[in-house]
């Protein structure tokens, strides 16, 4: 034991460490190299020594020799100084991110990430500067929990349309991946879904279209919702909806919630823009945290809930379900949804919920709930108000990592019971990485090309043309039959199989069926 303990320090001074997938090794910083980093020395850190990391370009690189592939999670001792800051940590080229929410010495756990037989490259730069790493820990990762994701919508009075969404995306997931893409500029939108600008840049780079089609409701509320344009850019958001949905497709919604308040048109509450929103959640609560009903700022509120329900509602009566992602990446504090803290911003989400779907009748809708990082416990609004558990990731162009870290935190902050999705981002996970790293995720949607945006050009056209050629990529072209073809009925996932279990549409098991429509052997039966 002395030997093997003396090889592994010895090992370490190097900066290079052997284990194996069932052992713990503890390396120091300041032992491994680095680039524009300061060596500070105090007593209360490991060794008496730490790296200070003040500069953009300031990089810590650790070597690590591992016995045999797996997955390993990455504790990282930290120093905050001056308290949250976010630290850029990739491995073998894989990025990742994580926070430093204490002001002082803290641990942050990051990971499972995939490492291989032989050497790897740990790497940690700064994204928001000023801070210092004393030492990190790797250790192997046991095996993840299994998927237990609910067969039905957490709207327990969902429409037949949002039943057949959620049960496509119930089927598919972990199967297939949907395409997807956000549209910016509505100047080419003529009620042609595959004419727009946006998807049309999908299907120039890659000879198919996108299933999913994002859209924002950012135009429907706020100081200017009467402006002419700004109505007819919502009401093109909707005929194209309409239209995709026809087709077979999947219309996803953002809305970029403009100040309730009126006093400004923004959205954003930080340095973004000249002006921006200042209004806090809990500007319309009492004292006591509850909603002040009598307050204007939350009349106005629920005014620009209703109306974007009512929008719902047209579709809803039009025959249309829809993907809906409300309050997205709050945590990060630029939206002012996202300045209050997590507390106030579940009830935020609550309040949307309740006043579409209980008051207002919107049921419609397969609900999204969007943290900015998989950190975010604090921010959730309960498993009984989404449906599916998304988050934005922007890779540098080219770059089609799988993101399998993201994945498989989601999942765990989930507890395996939330279908998974990439909701934002620029170039797109490589489907085989998807696969072999298992983060298949239900869909991925690119931020938009038009509006100078020119994300789609951040994936090449071959590999464009390769994932959406990949019968593990669903496109548009897949669900030309429209959905009028597609039943919500999921396949039994009981062992029991013969031809006398009956199911339900839902796919739970019938011992005493009543008269109705039902499953017998893979096929619908109707008992009298």
């Amino acid at each position: 034991m002395k030997k093997q303990l003396l090889l592994i320090a010895f090992l370490s001074v190097c900066g290079f460490v052997t284990t194996n997938a069932q052992t713990a090794t503890k390396l120091e910083a300041e032992e491994a190299s680095n680039e524009n980093c300061k060596l500070i020395e105090e007593e209360k850190y490991s060794g008496g020594q730490a790296l200070e990391l003040t500069e953009s370009n300031a990089k810590i690189t650790f070597t690590f020799h591992a016995a045999e592939s797996g997955k390993y999670t990455i504790t990282v001792g930290y120093d905050g100084l001056y308290g949250d800051k976010v630290v850029n940590l990739s491995v073998n080229g894989g990025a990742s991110t994580f926070n430093t929410p204490v002001e002082g010495p803290g641990e942050a756990v990051t990971g499972p990430f995939i490492m291989n037989e032989g050497d790897n490259t740990i790497e940690i730069t700064p994204n928001w500067t000023w801070f210092r790493i004393d030492y990190i820990t790797i250790a192997g990762s046991e095996s993840g929990m299994e998927f237990d994701i609910a067969q039905t919508p957490v709207d327990a009075s969902a429409s037949e349309a949002a039943k057949i969404i959620y049960t496509f995306l119930y089927e598919n997931f972990g199967k297939k991946t949907i395409s997807g893409v956000m549209t910016g500029d509505m100047e080419t939108a003529n009620g042609d879904v595959t004419q727009h600008a946006d998807v049309q840049a999908v299907y120039q780079a890659s000879g198919k279209y996108p299933a999913l089609v994002g859209f924002d409701f950012m135009n429907a509320t706020g100081k200017d919702e009467a402006n002419s344009w700004y109505k007819d850019y919502t009401d093109k958001c909707i005929e194209l909806a309409k239209d995709l949905y026809r087709r077979g497709g999947l219309p996803a919604f953002t809305w970029h919630w403009r100040d309730p308040s009126r006093a400004t048109g923004e959205f954003y509450a930080g340095n973004q823009v000249k002006t921006p929103c200042t209004m806090k959640i809990s500007d319309a609560m009492n004292a006591d945290g509850s909603w002040d009903t009598s307050s204007e700022l939350y009349q106005n509120i629920i005014k620009d809930i209703d109306t974007v329900a009512d929008y719902f509602l047209a579709l809803q009566e039009a025959g249309v379900a829809c993907i809906f992602r409300p309050l997205h990446e709050a945590s990060g504090g630029w939206f002012w949804w996202g300045t209050d803290g997590g507390a106030n911003y579940v009830k935020l989400y609550q309040l949307i919920v309740d006043e579409m779907v209980g008051v207002k009748g919107v049921h419609n809708v397969i609900w999204v709930w969007n943290p900015c990082s998989t950190d975010d416990a604090d921010w959730n609004p309960g498993e009984a108000y989404y449906d599916v558990i998304s988050i934005d990731i922007y890779n540098n162009a080219y770059d089609y990592s799988s993101n399998y870290v993201a994945f498989d935190q989601l999942k765990t902050l989930t507890e395996g019971k939330k279908i998974i999705a990439l909701s934002e981002n620029g170039p797109i996970p490589d489907i085989d990485k998807e696969f072999e790293e298992d983060a298949v995720w239900s869909w991925w949607m690119p931020w938009y090309q038009t509006w100078d945006g020119g994300f789609v050009d951040r994936t090449s056209k071959e590999e464009w043309t390769k994932c959406m050629n990949d019968n593990r990529v669903i496109t548009l072209e897949d669900l030309s039959a429209g959905w009028g073809t597609y039943t919500a009925i999921l396949t039994p996932r009981s062992s029991e199989t013969t031809s006398n279990t009956i199911f339900n549409l839902q796919g739970r098991r019938v011992t005493s069926p009543t008269k109705g429509l039902y499953i017998q052997n893979g096929r619908k039966v109707i008992i009298r």
